[in-house]
């Protein structure tokens, strides 16, 4: 398996049940990346923050995206687990979020940080894995819009009356 797979990719492996041994080389092929939760723990918490990378419909974070997990020791208050996007392929460039589930310093269950907004506040906060949903497809279509204007800022524009 690549290191990488896309979102699209890592979903159709999640749906088919790819990801559910506790097998330390199978979490590690999910995504994980650092945790601090016994081995055989990842696969529950996969099934658990996987949710909200299952719910992705938006096509640019499904093709141009892939992810990462962590599973968080605070210094107080317990374990916690969050999942990176990060570009598959250029620079971050403001592109790179994050989402927590149930860390202990934050006000919400779900928590969405961008590093188009920094790292240190919240960009936004639910109570519920649909509005994070929801908010993370209408995040990538900005994306892909902002993407867009970039390339139009690159191509060359042709001259009215130059010669060709």
């Amino acid at each position: 398996m690549k290191d990488r797979l896309s979102v699209r990719e890592w979903q159709e492996l999640f749906q088919a049940g790819a990801f559910e041994s506790r097998d330390p080389g199978v979490q590690i092929q999910a995504g994980w990346y650092d945790w601090f939760c016994g081995d055989a723990a990842l696969a529950g918490r996969l099934k658990r923050i996987g949710k909200v990378v299952a719910g992705i419909t938006e096509p640019f974070i499904l093709d141009n995206y892939y992810v990462w997990f962590k599973n968080n020791c605070p210094l107080n208050g317990p374990l916690y687990d969050d999942v990176r996007f990060e570009p598959l392929s250029g620079d971050r460039d403001g592109k790179y979020f994050l989402v927590t589930k149930d860390s202990p310093h934050e006000k919400a269950k779900w928590v969405l940080h961008t590093e188009r907004h920094g790292f240190d506040e919240a960009e936004y906060e639910c109570t519920n894995l649909r509005d994070m949903v929801k908010y993370l497809n209408a995040l990538g279509w900005e994306l892909s819009q902002q993407e867009h204007e970039k390339s139009n800022e690159k191509a060359p524009q042709s001259r009215k009356g130059e010669a060709r």
